[in-house]
């Protein structure tokens, strides 16, 4: 398994470098909020851009299975979010004396984050839709609807991907919504796209 994360990330590596390390370096913001538009473009500029760009079968050429491909591209998507948070977390601690319970915090946010948008993303590249027009209407009205009224009398600013009012609840939404997007996607795969 091991090989076949290794060719997945030099795939993406060879092929997508330019992006990558733009997003890559952005991403080394500390500060979440900051760190949410990058976070988003790495997200749909994953397997989701390679399926709406239709090199889906390119993909399957190589030894993968529709679950392996899925999951290997959420884990190259969640290392590197999470290495350059790690980076930019220290070089943050340093700069800004953040301490480590609250860059945990952010880490935590932050895959919560990015594993809501990858699952939305691709439930919609499954469904036929884009990989940036609907999940970026979704990031807006994320953004709108968590933000309505008094923050703790919203109902779902608890469960929001951006606003994360209780991040245990954020938690079970992007699980969810990850494990439908497994689902979808191993079921319909993406053969009429």
């Amino acid at each position: 398994m091991i090989n076949k994360i290794e060719a997945y990330f030099m795939k993406e590596m060879s092929e997508k470098a330019g992006r990558l390390a733009i997003f890559s370096l952005f991403l080394l913001i500390p500060n979440f909020g900051a760190r949410i538009f990058f976070m988003f473009l790495l997200v749909v500029n994953m397997l989701p851009w390679d399926i709406r760009r239709k090199r889906f079968s390119s993909l399957m050429a190589l030894p993968y299975s529709y679950n392996q491909l899925f999951w290997i591209s959420f884990l190259v998507m969640t290392a590197i979010n999470a290495a350059t948070f790690l980076i930019g977390g220290a070089l943050g601690a340093g700069l800004f004396a953040i301490s480590p319970t609250v860059l945990g915090m952010h880490l935590a946010g932050s895959l919560v984050f990015s594993t809501a948008y990858y699952a939305i993303s691709m439930i919609c590249v499954t469904m036929g839709l884009d990989n940036f027009g609907i999940p970026f209407l979704i990031l807006i009205a994320d953004l709108i609807f968590g933000g309505i009224g008094y923050k703790w009398s919203n109902p779902y600013f608890y469960i929001s991907p951006v606003h994360q009012g209780n991040t245990v609840y954020a938690a079970c939404l992007a699980v969810g919504l990850l494990a439908l997007a497994a689902y979808l996607f191993n079921k319909r795969g993406v053969s009429k796209i």
